[in-house]
């Protein structure tokens, strides 16, 4: 049996009829778990949606004015070292993930939402946590951008290599995963790197109030999510904030070992690496109309990594 069970079939089983659905002890706890998660939150979904796209738009908006030639000429002189890390971002975190999923016998929504995070990179906030844990501020910005590109080309192919290896049904294209990526993030950085361009000085002395701000509704954002959390634990217990937790540090030891010898870059290779994006991963399974349990198990997987960056920012600030 594949460990990963495919989203549409998840999907046809949610509208299953009843009298088949209460057949087995599994099925009456799989309809109490949606009965959880389809109660009302205290904090609606679609709330936390908005605010987070609000959140997204202003840090990448603060991120683009740090954006000017500097950044393309850090990325050309290390471009060796960047085609390492960004191999290590769409490569090895991924394969990793499906070994846990085999190692430890996970299936269902809970497996499909670990491995709907392990093959999603480029979060939105993955720059402003490397600057934090002191990357290079000209090799960063140029980092996450490739990532954030070639993430139109490497999520559709993850995902038809998923499809492949577990015959998972999994389906997502380009355009999909471009839409996003484009408006929540590299709109933004454009119009940030563009008034750089054109109003270096006005630039300059918004970068920093606009910095905190952004860090300010990420920690709304986080109370927003964690206000909900309840209800998302009692759907899917707490393996996927655990694998969460466990993926996010190995992920930012298989950076920093891609890094290599290049101290200078390796906070930012480490954070790169280890960030994944909610965002492309709800993508995928609204796409393939996923169960809301792998929902659940997004959220509970990106809990986790942010617990274990805060954890990760504050022993680098010790150093």
């Amino acid at each position: 049996m594949p460990a990963v069970l495919s989203l549409k079939a998840q999907s046809r089983r949610h509208i299953a009829p009843r009298s088949e659905a209460l057949t087995t002890r599994g099925a009456r706890r799989r309809i109490a778990r949606r009965c959880v998660l389809q109660s009302p939150m205290l904090i609606p979904f679609q709330w936390i949606g908005l605010f987070a796209t609000l959140t997204v738009f202003a840090v990448m908006f603060a991120i683009g004015l740090m954006l000017g030639r500097e950044q393309i000429a850090a990325a050309l002189q290390r471009r060796v070292v960047l085609a390492a890390v960004v191999f290590a971002v769409v490569v090895p975190v991924p394969v990793l993930a499906v070994l846990a999923l085999k190692a430890f016998a996970l299936k269902g929504p809970v497996a499909v939402g670990i491995v709907l995070m392990a093959i999603s990179p480029g979060a939105p906030v993955a720059l402003r946590r490397a600057l934090d844990a002191g990357g290079n501020r000209a090799f960063a910005p140029a980092l996450h951008l490739a990532i954030v590109i070639l993430a139109v080309v490497t999520v559709p192919a993850s995902v038809a290599i998923l499809d492949w290896i577990f015959a998972a049904d999994f389906e997502v294209t380009p355009f999909h995963i471009g839409r996003q990526v484009f408006f929540a993030q590299l709109l933004p950085m454009a119009l940030g790197a563009s008034l750089r361009a054109v109003r270096p000085a006005l630039a300059a002395k918004l970068e920093a109030p606009l910095g905190r701000v952004g860090n300010v509704l990420l920690l709304l954002l986080a109370i927003a999510v964690l206000a909900d959390l309840p209800p998302i634990i009692a759907a899917v217990g707490w393996v996927p904030t655990i694998a969460g937790v466990a993926m996010t540090l190995c992920a930012l030891a298989i950076g920093a070992a891609f890094a290599w010898r290049d101290a200078d870059v390796r906070p930012a290779a480490a954070i790169a690496a280890a960030m994944r994006n909610p965002g492309l991963a709800l993508v995928i399974a609204t796409v393939n109309r996923a169960p809301p349990e792998v929902t659940a198990a997004v959220i509970g997987y990106a809990l986790g990594l942010g617990l274990t960056i805060v954890a990760f920012l504050q022993w680098c600030r010790r150093r």
